[in-house]
């Protein structure tokens, strides 16, 4: 079995920062990666800029819940403010964790979602964070370089390459800069001499419009090259081995 496991390539796409203030964006991804026919994951903000309570956007949420391939995981609570600062789970008191994350959780439940997976925004996270998590009953959350695997017990982290982003600033002008630089790095990982098991693609709907065609090549390549395309659960259910890395 872990031969097996350890020969498979692996894939993890997600879509970041899914709310409806981005409802056209989000679903243009969305029905690609279903042509596509390929499993991918979705980040959803159910507060974003603590203007856009999910419960107020039923046809937004009926429609996330449409696409069969897709699963959705917590992406925060308002991802950012007002103001534009971030929802960060990495500095912030294990107190205020716990209530940021209680109130995102009820509102999945007040719209009839359900996750056990966190992707913190940027995927920074403190220690204090990971204990709540637990409490709560997370089973899995991903961060830059790294799974955490909260479902047993000691919690495991579990090496992964660094993710493939285009959103640096919230700026679809200022990202273009990293359309190149992501390009180099995939034509790496995915190079005859990669070492790793897995790439993991964020796409967020503040990309900058040039990179869609990149990241959908490298998207096809990955399915024509016989990657596996993982929804969160299923790559628990690989984590859960104790046995398996993807370093």
């Amino acid at each position: 079995m872990t031969n097996q496991l350890s020969s498979t390539k692996l894939a993890v796409v997600t879509l970041h920062d899914a709310a409806p203030r981005f409802s056209k964006r989000v679903f243009e991804y969305m029905d690609t990666f279903d042509n596509l026919k390929i499993k991918f994951n979705v980040g959803l903000v159910p507060f974003l800029r603590h203007t856009e309570d999910l419960p107020r956007y039923p046809e937004f949420v009926d429609k996330l819940k449409s696409y069969n391939r897709c699963e959705v995981a917590l992406h925060g609570l308002y991802h950012e403010d007002r103001n534009g600062h971030m929802d960060d789970f990495h500095t912030i008191t294990k107190a205020r964790a716990e209530e940021e994350l209680r109130a995102a959780l009820e509102i999945f439940q007040e719209v009839g979602l359900r996750t056990e997976v966190f992707v913190p925004p940027q995927w920074k996270l403190g220690n204090g964070c990971k204990e709540v998590l637990k409490k709560l009953k997370f089973s899995l959350a991903e961060i830059q370089e790294e799974f955490l695997l909260l479902s047993v017990e000691p919690s495991r982290k579990i090496k992964a390459p660094k993710v493939l982003s285009w959103d640096l600033t919230g700026h679809p002008a200022q990202n273009v800069m990293r359309i190149g630089t992501e390009n180099r790095r995939f034509r790496f990982l995915d190079g005859a001499k990669r070492k790793h098991k897995m790439i993991r693609i964020a796409l967020h709907p503040r990309d900058p419009h040039k990179a869609i065609n990149d990241q959908l090549t490298m998207i096809s390549e990955l399915r024509n090259e016989g990657y596996r395309f993982l929804r969160y659960r299923d790559l628990l259910l690989k984590l859960q081995d104790a046995r398996y890395t993807l370093n």
